[in-house]
C-alpha cells in the first residue's frame, strides 16, 4: 500500500492476495480483469483491523494495540513465581500435560455437541448449501420480574447525596491514605488540615478540572498557594502507590 501510494495508475499485478477473503474476491478482482484498487484498498484495511483486534498484529510501542506477550512474566522473574501461579490456576508445571488436559476438554465439548445436535432446536445447518453453514436461534427474551426493575431506584433512594469531596474525606477518615501524600524532601513534615488539599488536589486531576474550581479564599486548606504546594511536593507516582497499597 506504501509503494503505491500517490500513483494514479499502479501497477497491482504482483499485489498479494492471500489476504483477500471469499467475500472480497468478486470485488478485488473483478471480471473485467484486474486488481480494483478501491476494493483492495478497503479490504486491506479491514483485514489489518480484524488481525489488530485478534492481536494476529501488533504495534510497537502501543498500550491498546501492542503485543500482549510484552507484559507477561519473563525469565528469573517468571521462574521465582511459576510453581505459585501454577498452583493458582490449578495447572501443572508440565506444559504438555496441561495442553492434554485442555485437548481432552475440549474434545470431551464436541463430542457432547455432537451427541445432542439431532435434540437441539437451536441449531440447524442449511444441507442445501454448499458450505452448510450452522445456524444458531436467537435466545428467547426473559422478562425482567418487577421487583427487579424497582431495586435500582429503590437503591437509588436510599443513597445519601453526597459531594465527592465529602466521599474523599471519609474515606481518609476511614482508612488514613492521605497520610500517605508525604513531602518531597521532609517526609515528617506536616502541615493543618493537609489531607483536605491532598483529597482537592486529587479531586482536580482526576476530573480533569484544575485547581480553580476548589480554590477557597476563607479556608487556608484550600487556597490557590496551598494547593499548588501540595499538588507540586506532596502527589507524586510513589506517594499515589503508597495511598492505594498502603506499602
Amino acid at each position: 500500500m506504501r509503494s503505491i501510494k500517490g500513483k494514479r495508475r499502479p501497477d497491482l499485478s504482483e499485489a498479494p492476495l492471500e489476504f483477500v477473503t471469499k467475500p472480497w474476491r468478486r470485488l478485488v478482482l473483478p471480471k473485467s480483469g484486474g486488481v480494483d484498487r478501491p476494493a483492495y484498498t478497503l479490504c486491506a484495511l479491514e483485514r489489518l483491523q480484524d488481525s489488530l483486534r485478534r492481536r494476529d498484529l501488533y504495534v510497537t510501542p502501543s498500550e491498546r494495540w501492542g503485543d500482549p506477550r510484552a507484559k507477561l512474566l519473563q525469565g528469573a522473574e517468571w521462574q521465582e513465581t511459576r510453581s505459585q501461579i501454577c498452583r493458582a490456576l490449578n495447572l501443572s508445571l508440565d506444559p504438555d500435560q496441561a495442553v492434554a488436559r485442555l485437548r481432552e476438554q475440549l474434545g470431551a465439548a464436541y463430542r457432547r455437541t455432537l451427541d445432542h445436535l439431532p435434540e437441539n432446536e437451536a441449531v440447524s445447518i442449511d444441507e442445501t448449501a454448499e458450505e452448510r453453514p450452522l445456524t444458531l436461534n436467537n435466545l428467547d427474551k426473559v422478562d425482567e420480574p418487577e421487583s427487579l426493575i424497582a431495586l435500582p431506584e429503590r437503591v437509588i433512594e436510599r443513597l445519601p447525596r453526597v459531594d465527592l469531596p465529602e466521599i474523599l474525606l471519609e474515606i481518609h477518615q476511614r482508612t488514613g491514605f492521605a497520610d500517605a501524600f508525604s513531602h518531597i524532601s521532609e517526609s515528617q513534615s506536616r502541615v493543618e488540615d493537609l489531607a483536605t488539599s491532598v483529597c482537592a488536589v486529587l479531586l482536580a486531576e482526576a476530573c480533569n478540572i484544575g485547581l480553580k474550581p476548589l480554590v477557597r479564599g476563607d479556608n487556608s486548606a484550600l487556597t490557590r498557594n496551598r494547593l499548588s504546594w501540595v499538588q507540586q511536593n506532596h502527589v507524586r507516582t510513589e506517594t499515589l502507590i503508597e495511598a492505594i497499597t498502603g506499602r
